[in-house]
């Protein structure tokens, strides 16, 4: 066969393995390392309670290196009741809690403290868990609002997000963010406290979702890491 006649042949051949061997690109799952407290430490009550958060995602960076936004690292520090065996065991996040951390509420409203805007556990204590209060806020977010709570400040729309997600987020906030037995803290470190009134075990657990991949909207992964402390 002549040499001209074998280029086709080559080039299909190329084409062919190189078709058999594409991997399309996929999104890896983020790390999260809880660096401390210790699994199993023992605090007494009313000392503050230090810890620091590690986390890493091949695409979106390393947070040793500050690649990423600290405030999207959460952790939940909940108190096991006596109903409630300790276990570190991780539970799904909830869709709603899954909106607030990865669109950009927390860049205006803590969990706990007042931001430029109201915090998610004064939201709760303001609005009872009504049809009429999750339809009133869920056109406020979507819409935007101004002058609702004393201040200057105003929500800008948010027609990213869509009724459903909103929706999730309202409902999240009316029914958890005013839980005794829970308290959240955004970052990477930081310290809380845990009051006698309150002593026994707690289940710590850190959080992050990951941006995912641009041409793959919509697939974004959470990692979680747990330990669990005593307070005494």
């Amino acid at each position: 066969m002549k040499p001209k006649f074998i280029y086709p042949f080559l080039l299909l051949g190329l084409f062919l393995f190189s078709f058999m061997n594409f991997k399309p690109q996929e999104n890896n799952p983020p790390v999260v390392k809880i660096i401390s407290p210790q699994n199993n430490s023992t605090f007494d009550s009313n000392v503050p309670v230090t810890y620091k958060i590690a986390v890493s995602d091949k695409e979106d960076g390393d947070s040793k290196f500050d690649e990423l936004n600290a405030k999207e690292v959460l952790l939940e520090v909940r108190r096991i009741t006596k109903s409630k065996p300790a276990s570190n065991k991780v539970v799904p996040s909830d869709p709603g809690l899954t909106v607030i951390m990865t669109s950009n509420c927390i860049n205006c409203h803590n969990f706990n403290s007042k931001s430029i805007g109201p915090s998610l556990y004064e939201i709760n204590k303001r609005y009872p868990v009504t049809k009429a209060n999750t339809d009133t806020l869920i056109k406020r977010i979507r819409e935007g609002s101004s002058g609702l709570w004393g201040g200057k400040e105003k929500m800008p729309t948010h027609h990213e997000l869509t009724v459903v997600e909103i929706k999730n987020a309202v409902q999240w906030i009316l029914k958890n963010a005013a839980d005794p037995n829970v308290s959240y803290y955004t970052g990477l470190e930081g310290f809380f406290r845990i009051s006698s009134a309150n002593k026994g075990a707690y289940i710590l657990t850190a959080s992050y979702t990951d941006h995912g991949l641009k041409d793959v909207p919509g697939k974004r992964l959470r990692a979680t890491d747990a330990v669990t402390i005593q307070s005494k």
